[in-house]
């Protein structure tokens, strides 16, 4: 699933993102963001890893995580133009494949 946010200079696709909320964990921030931005009920399968973003310099975590219930819609307006499922072999039609980190896109054609 991609989200496509808006930005006053650009807009880009990208997968669901947000905030570690002190005192919270990381899954748990995932499962909320995603359910928060897209409707969307998931579950974390394991860690992709971790990295300094490279262009916001923001420490990232990503997970992979299993579909659970929910019809991908857009739940945050205000951060974001659109919400949309992308089939696995097409997300880099959205996204460049290297602007996508390595793991993500490893873990993204192990499923296909």
């Amino acid at each position: 699933m991609a989200t496509w946010h808006a930005d006053p200079s650009v807009i880009t696709w990208q997968f669901p993102a947000g905030v570690v909320k002190p005192g919270a964990r990381p899954e748990t921030a995932t499962v909320r963001e995603t359910l928060d931005e897209t409707a969307v009920h998931c579950a974390v399968r394991q860690s992709l890893g971790s990295r300094l973003h490279p262009v916001t310099g923001v420490l990232c975590e990503y997970f992979l995580c299993e579909y659970l219930a929910g019809e991908a819609t857009n739940g945050d307006a205000v951060e974001n133009v659109d919400v949309m499922w992308v089939p696995r072999n097409s997300v880099t039609r959205f996204i460049d494949a290297d602007r996508i980190f390595p793991p993500v896109l490893a873990a993204l054609e192990e499923q296909t």
